[in-house]
């Protein structure tokens, strides 16, 4: 047992050391006013991009993935309040590992989703059962940031491809918002992420 103490010490100390640089890291990235922005050029190249053809699955997960990353960061860091940064990593994980739900299609699963459709976890109901989690203390905030990050990933899904069936198991019918309802709603929240960066600069001084 002694023996495996300061291993767990170890362990625990490194975990830290990396939340540590994380933090750090998230909050001087809120501080430059130019990231808010680089991140919506590069989801409207990522998106001209992916819809200049058809590309094969892996490519095209490629070209989604980062621009689910970026818009999830760019609401988020609009958003800018303390409880918002304490689940953010947990967010933009949630932003992208519900992607997940499509290795079920790829292996011929087709009732999973409606067709020609995301799958039916794409939906509100996973939400739900995220904040369900939440209850449990142990794993709040997991589950919390999980959940805002699902919700920031439906909300790109809505105004791209073939939409989410959002409102499953109540309707398996997919919701579509026009793809520039999503660019006007996300180069708002840039300019909201782009006044807080510089309000949090003048904050924190030179």
């Amino acid at each position: 047992m002694t023996q495996l103490e300061p291993h767990g010490r170890n362990r625990l100390r490194g975990a830290q050391a990396l939340r540590s640089r994380f933090v750090r890291l998230a909050e001087s990235a809120a501080l430059q006013p130019a990231l808010p922005v680089l991140c919506l050029v590069v989801v409207l190249g990522l998106d001209a991009v992916a819809g200049s053809r058809s590309w094969p699955v892996p490519l095209a997960a490629l070209l989604d993935e980062p621009a689910h990353l970026m818009t999830a960061w760019i609401v988020l860091a609009a958003a800018g309040s303390q409880r918002v940064r304490r689940v953010a990593g947990w967010a933009l994980l949630g932003a992208v590992a519900i992607d997940l739900d499509h290795v079920l299609l790829y292996l011929g699963w087709w009732h999973v989703a409606p067709d020609g459709g995301r799958p039916f976890t794409h939906s509100l109901a996973t939400v739900v059962v995220l904040l369900a989690t939440a209850a449990a203390p142990a794993v709040r905030i997991p589950a919390l940031g999980l959940a805002v990050g699902v919700v920031l990933h439906l909300f790109r899904d809505l105004g791209t491809g073939p939409g989410v069936p959002l409102w499953w198991p109540l309707s398996g019918h997919s919701v579509t918002i026009p793809y520039r309802a999503y660019v006007a709603v996300l180069t708002l929240a840039t300019i909201v992420a782009v006044a807080a960066a510089l309000r949090r600069r003048r904050v924190s001084g030179p």
